[in-house]
């Protein structure tokens, strides 16, 4: 269907029928529902820390909030200033851009600076708009600076492309900048946009114009009523481009649509990657921002009000209150994982308010987000209520792979021998990759074919997560059997090989806090439901090490694990 919309871009048959009417604003942002279940302290604290982080809260801090919930604020401030953070704010980033791909017509040769580079190394420039934005939030600039900042962040593979001051490793990230003439416009000047947003010639960048048009006004023309009008005939470009202007039914989308495409004629409709590219590369050029005159014959406009330039275009946006709402409903659906649709319309007011009064930190935006009683439903008692209220999360494949990591000590890395258009792929980690790992059969997207999560469990993420959870049950267990107790990653209550109930019951009530986020006591009945799971596990094999292994792979795989 979104390929048939597309389609109807390019020739032109696309009809605005205007937005759809706004729901009916809640009568109270604060009161959810009458009937809404809430998270304890603790419970919340591990949601907060689940979304923001993609890891499971300490255990001192779970211990912290349950003594006194006032303690929350001040812990989500800690979060906010994570490297795990930073990776969220880039994945919920690329949700919306769309812009990690693993596909070989996407994937420029390893020759000149980047020879012997990996495709994963290459394909690191797909990371550049989201390192900029990432680098707005995290230093808490104004999140408007996103489309109107003077610089990037570039490592090896984004200034050896494009041309801009070396950085010395694709692992390592700096700020740097582009010729004067193309400063001032964030994610909207850079090359790998329009990389990824290539523009056929007859489309005249209507496509991308939409792109920037969905991803930071949350205005999708693709959305509106498609009226088609037979009469036109759609193989005359001098007919079609007539009805974009005089056929109403054309008209309706395309007076906004193609003069916010003439802004983008400062870049090439496509730069395909050839046999033997000179790097540097670029798709920005300024010979042909005139080139609207012959083609739409539609000035730059940006939905009726004149801008000048990218830059211009980058400040009105920013200025527009549509970017308000959009930036405070992508980071509310994200964070809750409620479709933008079933958003409740006061909230998302509320949020889009306090973060123009606060100065535009998204940082805020976000801890308003965590600490709302929205944030912190458990349930709904009525059924009515309970769609479009936040219920059980699924970790992300992202979120998965970091909390795995923080639990068990285990990396699920790859080194892979195969190629990607010719290139040794390179090393991935197997939930963040789609070339060879299964960020995709976990629920997660590949940004091509691939563009929207899946917040649920099927058998594809069953597998997926049971295998992970094997491999890191048998890494764990192997690796605190044999170091120190100062070294051990989850058996800090007991050795591996102990063989007293008592403090096999405290090393299970250890795992419930650090797994599920329950604050447990050793005699408790959630420690005897896993207690009687490690007994049948060593009665069966007569060997610790692996009652222990079984006991985690169940407590890895269980609900309590896999959804917060």
């Amino acid at each position: 269907m979104r390929m048939l919309a597309s389609f109807l871009l390019v020739t032109l048959v696309a009809c605005d029928q205007g937005s759809p009417p706004e729901p009916e604003p809640d009568p109270d942002p604060e009161v959810p529902s009458p009937t809404a279940v809430y998270l304890t302290s603790p419970q919340h604290l591990t949601r907060a820390s689940l979304a923001l982080r993609g890891v499971r809260p300490a255990i001192a801090d779970l211990e912290a909030v349950d003594a006194d919930p006032a303690a929350l604020p001040a812990i989500i401030d800690r979060y906010l200033a994570t490297p795990e953070f930073a990776a969220t704010i880039r994945e919920l980033h690329n949700e919306t851009l769309l812009l990690r791909l693993e596909q070989a017509q996407f994937t420029y040769p390893a020759q000149g600076p980047i020879a012997g580079a990996t495709a994963r190394q290459i394909n690191s420039i797909f990371e550049e708009p989201l390192r900029l934005i990432e680098d707005v939030v995290m230093t808490d600039k104004p999140y408007t600076t996103i489309v109107t900042a003077d610089y990037t962040m570039a490592n090896k593979a984004v200034a050896d492309i494009w041309g801009l001051t070396p950085v010395a490793s694709y692992d390592t990230w700096q700020r740097r900048q582009y010729a004067p003439e193309r400063r001032g416009s964030g994610v909207l000047g850079l090359d790998v946009f329009y990389n990824r947003y290539r523009s056929a010639g007859a489309n005249y960048h209507r496509g991308r114009a939409n792109t920037i048009s969905r991803a930071f006004l949350c205005h999708d023309f693709l959305d509106s009523d498609v009226i088609l009008d037979t009469t036109i005939d759609l193989a005359d470009p001098e007919v079609v481009a007539n009805a974009v202007i005089a056929n109403k039914t054309c008209a309706g989308c395309h007076q906004t649509l193609d003069p916010l495409g003439s802004y983008l004629f400062t870049w090439r409709n496509t730069l395909a990657p050839n046999a033997a590219p000179t790097y540097p590369i670029t798709y920005y050029t300024p010979a042909t921002t005139e080139r609207w005159r012959t083609a739409t014959k539609r000035p730059p406009m940006f939905f009726g009000a004149p801008a000048t330039g990218m830059t211009g275009l980058g400040q009105v946006i920013s200025e527009d209150p549509r970017f308000a709402r959009c930036t405070a409903q992508r980071f509310a659906s994200y964070l809750t994982e409620v479709p933008q649709k079933d958003l409740s319309a006061a909230w998302v007011a509320k949020l889009q308010k306090g973060l123009v009064d606060g100065g535009w930190s998204a940082k805020s935006l976000v801890k308003a987000i965590v600490l709302s009683d929205r944030f912190r439903i458990s349930h709904d008692t009525d059924e009515a209520s309970a769609d479009t209220l936040v219920a059980a999360l699924k970790v992300r494949p992202e979120q998965m792979s970091r909390m795995i990591k923080d639990l068990t000590g285990f990396d699920w890395t790859v080194t892979s021998t195969r190629s990607l258009r010719g290139i040794p792929y390179g090393t991935a980690d197997m939930l963040d990759s789609d070339f060879v790992g299964y960020r995709v059969l976990f629920g997660g997207i590949d940004s091509y074919f691939v563009t929207e999560p899946v917040h649920t469990m099927n058998a594809t993420s069953s597998l997926v997560g049971k295998t992970l959870a094997a491999q890191a049950a048998e890494f764990v267990v192997e690796h605190d059997r044999t170091v120190p107790l100062a070294d051990r990653t989850l058996f800090t209550e007991a050795a591996v090989t102990a063989t007293d109930p008592a403090v096999i019951r405290a090393q299970l009530a250890h795992l419930h806090a650090r797994i599920y986020g329950e604050l447990v006591a050793s005699d408790s009945p959630e420690v005897d439901d896993t207690y009687v799971l490690y007994e049948a596990a060593f009665t069966a094999s007569n060997d610790r090490a692996r009652a222990w292994t079984v006991t985690l792979i169940g407590m890895l795989s269980d609900f309590r694990s896999l959804f917060y």
